[in-house]
């Protein structure tokens, strides 16, 4: 790798580099708060699926 030795150019780099590294970690830190919320919601969805097989009539029909 090329040594770059204009400080100016050195810093540019830098902050983009560290501003990446933050965004990078936002990125990631929002889907993992979208992985949880999904995950709260299909365990919500299956709670009622649930709930609602229970509460199903299962008295079957007698005829005569």
């Amino acid at each position: 790798m090329r040594k770059i030795s204009d400080p100016e150019l050195q810093g540019k780099i830098l902050r983009e580099t560290v501003e990446a590294t933050k965004n990078k970690q936002k990125v990631e830190e929002d889907i993992r708060i979208a992985e949880a919320r999904s995950k709260l919601l299909l365990e919500s969805e299956a709670q009622n699926d649930i709930e609602a097989y229970k509460e199903r009539s299962l008295v079957a029909k007698v005829g005569n």
